[in-house]
């Protein structure tokens, strides 16, 4: 299907145009944008402030206590794995969006559409499409909608029967986990402030208010939370919430080194690791080392927000490409996780909680500081997180899940959803919804693993193997496979036009690089099916292993009308 389209659509390969009778037209206008739009669109620094943001939260809080269900060793090795496993998944995904929106595949896409007589343009302002070209012709792609066309367009459509089911299945996904994710910043900052307000509420006398906040249930606190995370919940663009990522990156890094501060130092001689955890601290059973995956996954995997992201640059292209907007924020997330899960489980040992500032001294000036600081900077990526969940279901809600029509770069059909107060009714209730959830479970740690462990397998590795795989499984997919039919034709042409001896040694020799070619994509494809199959192992070691262990744990919690924080010994300052 996929070959036959082609030939009958490409009919000047010379000039690098696609012509079906009727020229496929790419509107003049690409390059004028609406100014609105331009004012949506982000830097390749804000960009990677919101990739930081959306990883490093309360899954980065949870990294000791992700060590604590591996031991040092297994823990080092695995971030560092799972760290290169993420970026790799992601660089694809960016990759397959961007080839599906620009050249031979866009104009492919928008061939067959308008053969089926589906999303047809205006027939003004034509310009051929250049099947060459890397200019990104098409709309942006958001997870769902790449998975869908990777589907249906990748590797001829060979799997485009499935199109419709993985899109499915990968909008309801991303939908529960990262509504998950929602609901553990709001149990973080719940926990971390009992822990402040049982502190300074401490010896207060009967009858006052603080006596009636003093040792109050946990419970009581996400309703609270809920008129902090309203205001910044209803922020629609990704653009406008720059400056609380910018803010909330500053605050968790200066709260990280506090957190290092009272890691490296004597905070008051607060227990020491008893023999047993010192035994312990290398090498965990591996029976728990599924926790420490899902732990790790959700506090590295940034896959919802990276088509937001994407699509929202002012150069896409320098996301996964030169100069690697990607690679260098998630080197930046790696280091920071490993030191802080490293160094964290030496400090804290079977102490650690489910994040790490509840393990501070809590009788201390500076541990405060930091309670406060860190839980500022997770309460200001609430709007960014939401904003995957949010624009999902409103486009469930207006029915645009199925059919999806691809569209040029301003189309001048394009229809612009009207997001009014049907749009921001709906953002209100996903806001209540993740303080109920949080209300009812309100044991952050093992919500963290459980998201990470599900979800983020899910997500970051399980689907993205599928698409890689999908994508690449017709060599003639493959990077280099052009230059080596180029090499065969130039061979044919040299076996009609030699003659003797010179030209049987210009075919032996053109023969073996040839050879060489094929088993290079050979060696590829094999080497590349390895790696997934390792990725895949890997994230269904951490689904089945983190979701058994963390949902015991939930479910086995007592429904005390009286959850006190965890109780952590107390010094002065």
């Amino acid at each position: 299907m996929w070959n036959a389209m082609i030939n009958r659509k490409v009919k000047n390969k010379s000039t690098g145009t696609i012509d079906d009778g009727a020229t496929i037209e790419v509107h003049g206008a690409v390059k004028n944008k609406n100014a609105e739009e331009d004012n949506h669109e982000i830097s390749n620094w804000e960009a990677m402030m919101h990739m930081i943001k959306s990883t490093i939260g309360g899954g980065f809080l949870a990294m000791p206590e992700a060590f604590r269900n591996a031991g040092l060793l297994v823990g080092s090795i695995g971030t560092l794995f799972l760290g290169v496993a993420v970026l790799d998944m992601m660089s694809f995904i960016v990759r397959a969006s961007q080839m599906l929106r620009s050249g031979l595949y866009a104009a492919t896409i928008l061939a067959g559409q308008k053969e089926n007589n589906e999303g047809v343009e205006d027939e003004h302002d034509k310009e051929p499409i250049d099947i060459n070209s890397k200019k990104l012709i098409l709309k942006p792609l958001d997870y769902p909608e790449t998975v869908e066309a990777v589907f249906r367009y990748g590797s001829g459509g060979r799997f485009a029967s499935w199109a419709p089911f993985v899109k499915k299945f990968t909008t309801i996904s991303l939908i529960a986990t990262y509504y998950g994710v929602n609901i553990i910043y709001v149990c973080v900052v719940a926990s971390t402030s009992k822990q402040l307000v049982d502190l300074y509420t401490t010896g207060a006398e009967m009858g006052t208010w603080s006596y009636a906040f003093h040792d109050l249930n946990i419970r009581w606190y996400p309703l609270v939370v809920a008129l902090l995370i309203i205001p910044m919940g209803m922020i629609q663009f990704i653009k406008y919430l720059v400056p609380f990522s910018t803010i909330a990156n500053g605050l968790i890094s200066a709260g990280a080194v506090v957190l290092f501060y009272f890691i490296f130092t004597d905070d008051g001689g607060r227990d020491p690791l008893l023999p047993e955890e010192r035994s312990k601290l290398v090498v965990w059973p591996m029976t728990r080392w599924s926790l420490f995956a899902g732990s790790a996954l959700c506090s590295m995997e940034g896959v919802g927000m990276l088509m937001h992201i994407e699509n929202t640059m002012k150069r896409p292209r320098q996301l996964a490409g030169p100069p690697y907007t990607l690679h260098w924020s998630m080197v930046i997330i790696v280091i920071l996780n490993f030191a802080l899960g490293f160094f964290g489980y030496i400090r804290y040992g079977e102490r650690c909680l489910g994040s790490v500032p509840l393990n501070l001294p809590q009788n201390n000036r500076l541990s405060e500081a930091v309670k406060i600081v860190v839980t500022l900077g997770i309460l200001m990526t609430y709007g960014l997180q939401l904003t995957v969940t949010a624009d999902l279901v409103w486009q469930w809600l207006n029915g645009k899940t199925e059919n999806k029509i691809y569209r040029r770069i301003e189309s001048k059909n394009e229809e612009k959803a009207a997001k009014g107060l049907h749009y921001y009714l709906m953002r209100l209730m996903l806001i209540i919804g993740t303080v109920i959830v949080a209300t009812v479970v309100p044991n952050v740690g093992p919500m963290i693993s459980l998201v990470g462990s599900v979800g983020f397998s899910v997500l970051g590795l399980v689907v993205p193997v599928a698409l890689e795989t999908v994508w690449y499984w017709d060599p003639k997919s493959e990077d280099d496979f052009e230059d080596t039919v180029q090499e065969m034709n130039c061979d044919a042409e040299t076996v009609e036009d030699g003659n003797g001896l010179a030209s049987a040694a210009v075919l032996m020799s053109k023969a073996a690089k040839i050879d060489k070619a094929r088993r290079k994509i050979a060696n590829r494809r094999t080497l590349r099916h390895v790696k997934n199959a390792v990725y895949v192992m890997m994230a269904l070691f951490a689904l089945t292993g983190g979701a058994f262990y963390n949902l015991r744990e939930m479910l086995t919690q007592a429904p005390s009308h009286d959850m006190p924080a965890p109780a952590i010994p107390r010094i002065e300052a």
